[in-house]
């Protein structure tokens, strides 16, 4: 009898075992109000692989607010959370907060080169492509595909478009590439007529712009309204279905914009992300941007929100890893475990890496018919499927 009483007792405690991931709480820090578009991937990737793990996930609206950024993780570190998931915003006075709890961050969108340091700010991991890769990407194919080209660097004052442009305006100075002109404007700007003036009579023949979507939006319709029709080009967020719907009514004008990012579909080909797809639209139906294009609704595709679901999958694989499931056993963790990615690529950090996506996986966009295709003058680009939309 005493032996079936130590083996039950040990049945028990093995089932409320810490390594149980039923046990683990990711929370995500989302602007779901200020950016929809960036809040809602966020919450869906984390969601969905939290119901395939069986972590919890909780899910706040940090309103593009960093000082509600900060809030949300001194409750995340309160609540025993074991990893935080956020877009970037007062990444580093988040930081500041998760260091001394040992409480990993993931930031899934900004790339600002100031938010990752693995000294300064051990628990920031980044799973978004960083600005450092994408500017070099952006001026080397410049240099190399339109020499002699003169460029119009603009930018909102947020903190993505400061960081944006600066490190576009390094990078293009290295290449050689001629900037004529450089100016920032407040994020809320919508009329950009008189920056889109003094950019023309400098000269500019492309114009590169690193901002939130709206000011996207609004520098497209001040271009092109004034019969202006230079290339642009522009960073991640001119994916957000908001500058298409902002446009909708000169479809015209999109067609050509261009933008850097990442390539959603890995070296081993299109299947992984297609299959990822098939459960997302599962579970949540397909997005539609808000727009047609030859009487046909349009669709994102949903590659943004594989970033925030491999990072929970990063977490459950680093509380197996562990045996636990607490912030300092899965942060530590965390920096020897690795993913096969949704789309196919590895996932993983390293002692002295917090970077998740490899420099070589940045790619060249262009609208067309209101969806994005891969730029055609490109080596990487030109090899990548249509991506259906």
């Amino acid at each position: 009898m005493k032996r079936l009483l130590i083996v039950l007792l040990l049945l028990v405690t093995g089932c409320h075992s810490g390594s149980d991931s039923k046990d683990a709480l990711v929370v995500v820090s989302a602007p779901l109000t200020a950016q929809p578009w960036i809040g809602q991937f966020l919450e869906r990737g984390a969601r969905l692989a939290a119901r395939d793990s069986g972590i919890r996930v909780q899910v706040r609206d940090n309103g593009g607010s960093a000082q509600t950024a900060v809030a949300i993780a001194r409750d995340a570190v309160r609540d025993g959370a074991v990893a935080l998931i956020m877009d970037g915003v007062g990444a580093r006075a988040v930081a500041a907060v998760t260091d001394p709890a040992h409480l990993a961050v993931f930031i899934a969108f900004e790339g600002g080169a100031s938010l990752i340091d693995p000294k300064a700010a051990p628990t920031l991991f980044r799973l978004a492509p960083a600005n450092t890769y994408l500017c070099r990407r952006l001026a080397d194919y410049l240099a190399d595909t339109k020499p002699g080209t003169k460029v119009a660097v603009l930018s909102d004052d947020s903190a993505y478009g400061r960081e944006g442009a600066a490190a576009v305006k390094a990078d293009l100075l290295h290449d050689d590439v001629a900037v004529v002109f450089d100016q920032a404007v407040p994020e809320q700007s919508r009329d950009l007529s008189a920056q889109v003036l003094a950019a023309r009579r400098k000269g500019a023949t492309l114009v590169v712009l690193w901002s939130r979507a709206p000011t996207m939006a609004a520098l497209v319709r001040a271009a092109r309204s004034s019969g202006w029709d230079v290339p642009v080009v522009g960073g991640p967020t001119t994916e957000d279905p908001l500058v298409r719907q902002q446009l909708a009514d000169h479809p015209e004008w999109v067609d050509g914009l261009g933008f850097v990012s990442f390539r959603i579909t890995s070296e081993s080909g299109p299947a992984p992300f297609a299959a990822y797809r098939k459960t997302y639209e599962k579970a949540y139906g397909t997005d539609e941007v808000g727009v047609t294009s030859g009487g046909k609704k349009v669709f994102m595709p949903p590659d943004w929100s594989t970033y925030p679901y491999d990072a929970v999958r990063l977490v459950a694989a680093a509380i197996e890893h562990a045996g636990a499931a607490t912030a300092a056993k899965v942060y530590a963790a965390l920096q020897t475990v690795s993913i096969t990615g949704a789309n196919g690529d590895e996932r993983g950090f390293g002692p002295d890496d917090r970077e998740g996506v490899s420099p070589d996986d940045m790619y060249f966009a262009h609208f067309e018919g209101m969806r994005f295709v891969p730029n055609r003058d490109d080596k990487l680009s030109t090899v990548l499927p249509m991506v259906p939309q």
